[in-house]
């Protein structure tokens, strides 16, 4: 847990970084949705990662391959921002390198409680990482709002640089080995892996798909509007950003800490659809707030518990659902169709926020959230989830 723990807060300083850091290079919201549609895309392409992840004699050797690249190439982006010689083509490649290597890490990360948990612990499992690594995030998410007021978001990126590192050096001794089917190609392990979603009877989880495609093209809507906001609204404001994007990530991690003490196994359903409800109704609450920091604050808390919420139900009954030796593949699987969508609206949706307002952007976020939980809500298997 302490090596996921050290990218996952590393992560949160890089997120919290690297859309900031693209808009100062660029003074675009079409380069924003360009670096948040390479990462996405690239994250599309988890399905490849899975079989590996489940087939590794031990885990261990993904991240010790992984943290140390992604590592380098953190550093190259923050030295080059903060001397000044930074380029936008520099900045996307760097972030298509440092993208696929986080995803074979993350299929690896996104198994490992299914390989050491039962499917009566996810939740409580899922609680006390949030709560443990919930805690270290926010840590992360402010220590890079602290770096980025006083020394711009390069400074964040050699955080990440570092925090990747000791994270490389905590995997060492990790022993996470899954079970494959024995003699299992990967090419057979990649064809089982979708002929368990395809075949299923009733087709539950091609329809939680359909679902979560809707939601994955809004997904990239949190970053893009806490940075119009902080641009336009609150006038380039460093710390308007850095409050907004923290508060979005505590809320998250309060979302996590109730689901692990309520370990909710059987509204698994009902909490899908209900989560993406109210992400809705949380960014109706943006178009309709006065400019006032705290008010956004408390709305960006409001949409990072609901969003996380989802996605928190959402691989707990994955792990809860899927057998050990088929975690990776079938969890990588299932992002391919929100993925794709989410790539695809950060890209749409960056471009679309170069010439709107926060109020405009808001409801388009809204409408979208809501699409996806009236159609989660019309959807039999997916509103009666349970494990």
């Amino acid at each position: 847990m302490a090596s996921w723990t050290s990218a996952s807060v590393g992560y949160s300083v890089y997120a919290i970084s690297i859309v900031w850091l693209a808009y100062t290079v660029s003074h675009s919201f079409l380069v924003v949705g360009a670096a948040l549609f390479i990462e996405l895309a690239v994250y599309t392409l988890s399905f490849l990662a899975g079989p590996v992840a489940d087939r590794i004699g031990n885990q261990r050797t993904i991240y010790i391959a992984c943290y140390p690249v992604m590592a380098a190439a953190a550093i190259v982006i923050g030295v080059a921002h903060l001397d000044g010689f930074l380029t936008v083509p520099v900045l996307l490649g760097l972030i298509a390198l440092i993208s696929v290597l986080w995803d074979i890490a993350w299929a690896a990360g996104n198994a490992a409680p299914g390989l050491l948990l039962s499917a009566d612990e996810q939740f409580a499992g899922q609680g006390v990482s949030a709560a443990v690594g919930g805690v270290n995030q926010i840590a992360g998410y402010a220590a890079g709002g602290v770096l980025i007021l006083l020394v711009g978001p390069g400074g964040g990126m050699l955080l990440y640089g570092a925090l990747l590192a000791v994270a490389a050096g905590l995997a060492v001794p990790l022993v996470i080995r899954p079970n494959p089917v024995p003699g299992e190609t990967f090419g057979a392990s990649l064809r089982a892996g979708w002929e368990r979603i395809w075949n299923e009877p009733g087709k539950p989880l091609f329809q939680l798909a359909s679902v979560d495609a809707i939601a994955g093209f809004y997904s990239a809507m949190p970053a893009l509007l806490i940075t119009l906001l902080a641009t336009s609204t609150f006038r380039a404001s460093t710390l308007a950003y850095s409050g907004l994007f923290v508060s979005y990530v505590v809320g998250g991690t309060v979302a996590g800490l109730l689901l692990g003490h309520w370990n909710p196994r059987s509204s698994v359903g009902l909490l899908l659809v209900g989560s993406l409800l109210g992400v809705a109704a949380a960014f109706g609450l943006v178009i309709v707030l006065p400019p006032v920091l705290a008010l956004g604050v408390a709305a960006f808390l409001a949409i990072g518990f609901l969003s996380s919420a989802y996605l928190d139900v959402k691989y707990a009954l994955f792990r809860g659902r899927f057998a050990p030796g088929e975690q990776a593949r079938l969890i990588s699987n299932m992002y391919l169709f929100p993925g794709i969508a989410s790539s695809a609206g950060a890209l749409l949706l960056g471009s679309l926020a170069n010439g709107v307002g926060p109020a405009e952007l808001a409801a388009v976020a809204a409408s979208g959230f809501l699409a996806a939980g009236v159609l989660g809500a019309a959807l039999p298997a997916v509103r009666s989830f349970r494990f």
